[in-house]
């Protein structure tokens, strides 16, 4: 039986290219046409490790179907240099395929049609032909015989992204998606309809323009519990809600929709970094008709601003330093009574594998009962007050998300945190 791997899998890393054997190489290049290009003359399929990268795989509540150009973006981190929102640096990092998993036997047609494999494959073709004298150089002077085949494999490598580029001729569905969530005991559903934009070709890193699953699965817990999670305002003062890394808005237009159903005068703000995800957003804003405004925001130099009572973040963690950046971001905009949520995918694979933990890294459990440190004066700080671990739900989210980890961070007496 044949097994497919995700190139994010098998890929050998450019950033160390000139240690890459020749055989290495060509063996990547002929499961890239046994995965993507089978109907031409290439000899029989290679069978897979059985570290396959699990594919995205979501199902859909309502789709319609609109015409758009072929995506051509990725989502991509590394333990490089991070940038803000949900990218890491786009040169070294983002041509690394050291992804692991215990998947094995992908369904085909799945894997083929997965965006971010196919476009981590582009960056990795596009970046092996830029690099390709260094891995040309590394060969011994005296082996003219391997400097000759070294280069048939790049002219290979030139004609796979040929390939690929006559097929981004072609045209690819993009999805509006509609979710319906119950709100509160038995009382009319709250729906959210949102599309999930093609990803940019000039920006790799826009991943915003997706729905993840996480998004999803808050949503719903905030409708089904609003009290809960968002709180009801004492007196006449507006509730001041932010979303960090809104992507498609999710978050913060349910809860525009929620708090209107309710009669709760509200402000809400939805931020991203990424000026793709920014157009995409203000799109779905202008679809659900939601009183919510939209502004960039960079988690590493916040600017001044007004606190909120409720921040939001879900599935923001992409490298080791977000979770410190946000830390820095909510300390300097949640109200001292207020609440920042954050839900985070527990990815079981790959070099995002783990990243929930950095969370706990960066803020202190608030129920540890640590004493105080000396001389820290009990100052209020940032810690867990509590968390959860929600399981996967079934048709929503990519298989190498084990779960999701739900967080409840406040402002906390120093002598609960440290």
């Amino acid at each position: 039986m044949t097994y497919f791997r995700a190139p994010t899998s098998f890929l050998p890393p450019l950033s160390i290219l000139s240690t890459h054997t020749t055989a290495s190489m060509q063996d990547a290049l002929q499961e890239l046409k046994d995965l993507y290009f089978p109907a031409a003359a290439l000899p029989p399929k290679r069978t897979g490790s059985k570290n396959a990268v699990p594919a995205l795989k979501q199902d859909i509540y309502d789709t319609v179907h609109v015409p758009r150009p072929k995506r051509t973006g990725r989502l991509n981190h590394s333990d490089g240099v991070p940038d803000s929102g949900y990218a890491s640096e786009e040169d070294e990092a983002e041509l690394e395929g050291d992804f692991e998993s215990e998947a094995e036997g992908l369904d085909l047609d799945v894997l083929r049609s997965d965006e971010l494999e196919r476009n981590f494959t582009i960056n990795w073709l596009t970046g092996l032909i830029k690099r390709s004298d260094i891995w040309m150089h590394a060969v011994d002077s005296a082996a003219e015989q391997e400097e000759h085949v070294r280069l048939s494999v790049i002219e290979e490598a030139s004609k796979l992204l040929a390939c690929f580029a006559g097929g981004d001729e072609q045209q690819e569905d993009a999805l509006t998606r509609q979710f319906m969530f119950p709100f509160g005991a038995g009382g009319k559903p709250i729906m959210v309809e949102l599309n999930d934009a093609p990803l940019t070709s000039t920006d790799h890193t826009s991943v915003g323009l997706q729905s993840w699953a996480s998004a999803i699965i808050f949503a719903e817990r905030i409708c089904a519990n609003p009290v809960r999670y968002i709180g009801i305002p004492q007196g006449a003062t507006p509730l001041r809600v932010l979303e960090l890394g809104a992507g498609t808005g999710l978050l913060s237009i349910a809860t525009a929709r929620l708090l209107d159903r309710m009669g709760v005068d509200a402000t809400i703000m939805a931020t991203d970094y990424h000026s793709a995800v920014l157009v995409n957003l203000l799109q779905n804003v202008k679809t659900n008709n939601v009183s919510v405004q939209i502004e960039s925001l960079d988690w590493s130099r916040p600017p001044p601003l007004e606190p909120y009572d409720v921040i939001l973040g879900a599935d923001v963690v992409y490298h080791p330093d977000h979770a410190k950046w946000i830390k820095n971001c909510v300390e300097k905009t949640l109200k001292k009574g207020g609440v920042f949520w954050l839900i985070i995918a527990m990815r079981s694979s790959g070099r995002h594998e783990g990243l929930w933990e950095t969370v706990d890294d960066v803020f202190p459990d608030g129920e540890c009962g640590f004493s105080r440190n000396e001389g820290c004066g009990g100052e209020m700080k940032l810690a867990v007050l509590q968390k959860e671990d929600v399981g996967r739900r079934e048709g929503i989210g990519r298989a190498d998300e084990v779960g999701y980890r739900l967080f409840e961070i406040r402002w906390l007496p120093c002598r609960y945190c440290c």
